[in-house]
């Protein structure tokens, strides 16, 4: 039977060929590398290629998006909430996060993950908006823009992640200002 500890490391070398190599570099020689591994010490870890590909793409959503909600639910204050939320994003493995999306443009389990996990920021981002302004309409709206400009970010070209800081903070600076004040 395969410990946790050795199947966490071929997880967190999975986050790390995504982000290095891109979804075309997931496979198993460039994890078993990444770990310093053979394909046989792989094998004992996880029974098939695909076995790992789906609990990697869940301790992705566990690790990178759900924890982090987690420690965000810790913030009592709403605007510190929304600050907290800001320094996630900008800390987020983009390019694992990029390569992800293209997995999931090839995957349809992979998809449904990570359609999951984006709807779940996002309500959560609504909800934090919701909770600073008492007006769920804007801030599901907020919410919303919130994820393009992340989206967007990871999977376009990225100029400076100080201009995604930028955007973020300008962002909720003008949907926490009352209706008509810039």
């Amino acid at each position: 039977m395969p410990t946790r500890g050795a199947q966490l490391r071929y997880l967190e070398a999975g986050l790390d060929v995504l982000g290095g190599r891109g979804y075309a570099g997931l496979k198993l020689a460039t994890v078993c590398e990444a770990v310093g591994a053979t394909s046989g010490s792989f094998y004992h870890a996880f029974p098939s290629w695909g076995e790992y590909t789906s609990q990697l793409i869940h301790y992705w959503r566990e690790t990178r998006s759900d924890r982090l909600i987690g420690n965000a639910r810790e913030i009592t204050d709403p605007v510190e909430r929304l600050e907290f939320l800001i320094d996630i994003a900008l800390n987020l493995p983009h390019d694992s996060e990029a390569a992800i999306r293209v997995w999931a443009a090839h995957d349809p389990d992979v998809r449904a993950v990570q359609v999951e996990a984006d709807e779940e920021r996002r309500q959560f981002i609504a909800d934090a908006y919701f909770a600073a302004t008492g007006d769920r309409e804007l801030s599901e709206r907020h919410a919303t823009v919130a994820m393009y400009m992340l989206v967007g970010y990871e999977s376009g070209t990225r100029r400076s992640r100080d201009d995604l800081a930028w955007a973020f903070r300008t962002f909720v600076e003008h949907g926490l200002s009352p209706a008509g004040e810039e």
